[in-house]
């Protein structure tokens, strides 16, 4: 007679990890950039969706809590990187690049036109000691266009283009000028070193 499998009770692995944490770790394997106040936010809504699956039987556990940690991250991300409509108007976009603008300037970050247009855009040259990209060994850009928000990319004529999940104030463009500053310096992940996905 052949043998039956044995059916093991699943391990259930009780979550540790903050729901701030848990969005965190979820979107570092995403391949865009995310600021402070996106991951934040993603976090609570994280924790009211545990608190609601609990409060209807799922327990909290790391198994049972993957796709609430998919679901908070995704649906924060998408306010924050969808297309404004109606389109942005120069208007709106001036005090967006202006408060970059500071925000980097204040940073001791030299600022300058990018060397290809194509929104509005702020160019940050190579920082003393940090890192610079391309044969050119040039800088970043950081560009909101009329139809989409902020981006990141290589001062050159081609390059890869990364998502900024950010707000579209000019509270969001400050929280941008600090992740380029931790980028420019070697202090976050650089976006444009291969990386598994």
């Amino acid at each position: 007679m052949p043998r039956l499998p044995v059916l093991l009770e699943p391990t259930v692995h009780p979550m540790t990890d903050s729901p701030r944490d848990r969005v965190a770790t979820y979107l570092a394997r995403q391949r865009a950039l995310y600021v402070p106040s996106v991951i934040t936010e993603a976090g609570e809504l994280l924790a009211d969706l545990l608190a609601v699956a609990e409060r209807h039987g799922v327990p909290p556990t790391a198994e049972a809590a993957g796709w609430l940690v998919t679901a908070a991250a995704e649906s924060v991300s998408e306010r924050h990187g969808r297309r404004p409509e109606p389109e942005r108007t120069a208007a709106q976009a001036r005090p967006l690049i202006d408060a970059l603008t500071s925000e980097c300037v204040r940073r001791g970050l030299t600022t300058a036109p990018a060397r290809h247009g194509g929104g509005w855009d702020v160019a940050v040259e190579p920082v003393p000691g940090g890192r610079t990209w391309g044969p050119a060994r040039t800088g970043l850009v950081v560009r909101i266009y009329a139809d989409a928000d902020w981006h990141v990319m290589v001062d050159q004529r081609r390059t890869r283009t990364f998502t900024i999940y950010a707000p579209a104030t000019p509270a969001g463009a400050i929280e941008v000028a600090a992740l380029l500053d931790d980028i420019m310096r070697g202090h976050a992940t650089n976006p444009f070193a291969d990386r598994p996905i």
